[in-house]
């Protein structure tokens, strides 16, 4: 009975002493909202999620939607309409082509994931290779491992708990 009981209190304490959880630190970047890209032009923003509690080295995968719609109004009206997406330092894993006329997504990649990590921004550019679009909001979504320690007195609490159970221990060997 006291060994399971000591075996009990061995993993409450390994349970209290690394507490880990998964976060997600979503970024709204609105810079490029309601901005009309026209053949051969850019537009570009950055994301930092510093400000939002992220703390470096702890980013695990991100996403990021880009609000793309097509500018109909134009008399050069194309069927097709062609924009690059650019993230970070561009390789084939970050960024790509897309069509103007739905929100793009796209994971980051190896390079883009290290430079999150690395300073807490992602360099965002869309580019019109084909046609003219409106570019809309960026959404990026950032899953955090973090590590946290206990409150002291969490802490303070379980000591005593063990005390508790080391007098009751005491009381009945008496």
């Amino acid at each position: 009975m006291i060994k399971s009981l000591k075996s009990f209190v061995a993993v409450v304490a390994c349970v209290f002493s690394v507490n880990s959880f998964a976060g997600l630190i979503t970024d709204v970047e609105r810079n490029g909202v309601s901005t009309t890209v026209s053949f051969g032009q850019s537009v570009s923003w950055t994301h930092n999620i510093l400000d939002s509690g992220f703390a470096l080295g702890s980013a695990e995968s991100a996403s990021i939607v880009i609000e793309l719609k097509d500018d109909k109004n134009d008399p050069w009206y194309m069927p097709f309409e062609i924009a690059l997406v650019q993230l970070g330092n561009f390789d084939m894993e970050d960024g790509g082509v897309a069509n103007p006329t739905v929100a793009w997504f796209g994971n980051l990649g190896v390079s883009s994931l290290a430079k999150l990590n690395a300073d807490g921004t992602l360099f965002v550019q869309v580019t019109s290779t084909l046609g003219d679009f409106i570019v809309g909001k960026s959404t990026l979504s950032v899953i955090t491992k973090e590590v946290s320690v206990p409150e002291s007195s969490s802490l303070i609490l379980f000591g005593l708990g063990l005390l508790g159970l080391g007098l009751m221990r005491r009381k009945r060997q008496a």
